[in-house]
């Protein structure tokens, strides 16, 4: 082996600059005359609520104070999801809207209600603490099986019985066949815990708008700029895209978490034009816990047949649920598949593996 060429070590070039402090993150960035935002967000699952920001408005350093109905007006849109999936009836799936700010009611806890914009953090969140809700608590449900449930409280009007999407893969027939035939079926139930990526930075993001070339520029920590960019000119409408300018500094952790577009990004983008003014969030830890980041408990069951000779003869109707964040659809998904069982003459077909 040679210090050159194959096999060769290969020495990092990326880690002086951080194991010396010379990283640069978001929360590293200031602009001049940067405010600073703080998201105010719902302690109710399920609520209808009116807002009144009016006192809010006049607390010392406040520039700003956004509610729902100021998202309405301005035109923004929503978030999307970015995924369509076809429902065994032939129907896409059930997308009710995101707004970015609710406007009357909130779906979960820690739903954003307003936005508070002012010369420091610290006078952001103390006049966030004059906006007045008035929260008529709804019913809510936080298990999967409960929400399905036909008595169960309707999260949206157009999704009915909280149903996302039913998904069907395979041959049921053949499925069915070999279940019939089984010598023994085993049926297990598995429940996957709530969790939470938690990166050692949060996320954050930094707004600025050139008045002069009616640009905007987002600092974000963002996993995924390209998309972002896209989703938020072409889908959101936050500005047309070759007006608009992502920029991901050094990221602190992701794990997935920080690929996805958040409503704290778009707003904050979105205030710093509407107020010509650089302006920053930080998400801090209730934003991580409280938003679309979590990944949703979720419920799995399934049954497993066997022949005399232990051979698989069949394996289905695996469900699956989520209830968390605006996420708050059920879905289910049953792969029906037929596994070959010399006993049972059942059919085996590769494109049921799914």
């Amino acid at each position: 082996m040679t210090d050159t060429g194959i096999g060769a070590s290969v020495r990092r070039k990326e880690d002086y600059r951080f194991l010396t402090g010379n990283g640069r993150y978001l929360d590293d960035m200031n602009r001049p005359g940067q405010a600073h935002a703080y998201f105010l967000r719902s302690p109710h699952a399920h609520a209808t609520f009116t807002i009144d920001g009016s006192a809010a408005s006049k607390m010392p350093g406040v520039v700003a104070v956004y509610t729902g109905a100021d998202i309405a007006e301005s035109g923004l849109g929503g978030l999307i999801c970015g995924w369509t999936i076809t429902g065994k009836n032939g129907e896409p799936h059930k997308a009710p809207a995101h707004p970015l700010l609710a406007l009357d009611t909130v779906r979960h806890v820690g739903d954003t209600v307003a936005v508070v914009i002012a010369d420091s953090y610290h006078q952001a969140k103390s006049a966030a603490e004059q906006v007045v809700v008035d929260y008529k608590a709804l019913p809510a449900v936080t298990s999967v099986v409960d929400a399905v449930d036909s008595n169960a409280p309707q999260v949206h009007a157009d999704a009915p019985g909280n149903i996302c999407y039913d998904w069907e893969l395979g041959d049921k027939a053949a499925t069915d066949a070999a279940f019939e035939s089984a010598h023994h079926v085993t049926r297990v139930e598995l429940v996957n815990n709530r969790v939470v990526p938690s990166a050692m930075e949060p996320r954050a993001a930094l707004g600025e708008y050139d008045v002069g070339t009616d640009e905007l520029t987002l600092y974000t920590t963002s996993q995924n700029p390209h998309v972002a960019r896209l989703v938020m000119s072409a889908f959101i409408g936050l500005a047309p895209e070759h007006k608009l300018r992502i920029v991901a500094p050094d990221i602190g952790g992701g794990f997935g978490s920080k690929i996805f577009i958040y409503l704290e990004e778009v707003v904050t983008a979105w205030a710093a034009r509407n107020l010509k003014r650089p302006g920053e969030v930080d998400g801090g830890t209730f934003g991580i816990l409280h938003d679309r980041l979590p990944r949703a408990r979720s419920r799995f069951s399934g049954r497993a047949g066997f022949g005399q000779g232990r051979q698989i003869s069949g394996i289905a109707s695996i469900d699956a649920g989520e209830y968390g964040g605006l996420s708050v659809h059920l879905f289910h998904l049953r792969p029906h598949l037929a596994v070959r069982d010399p006993d049972a003459g059942s059919i085996y077909d590769r494109r049921h593996l799914l």
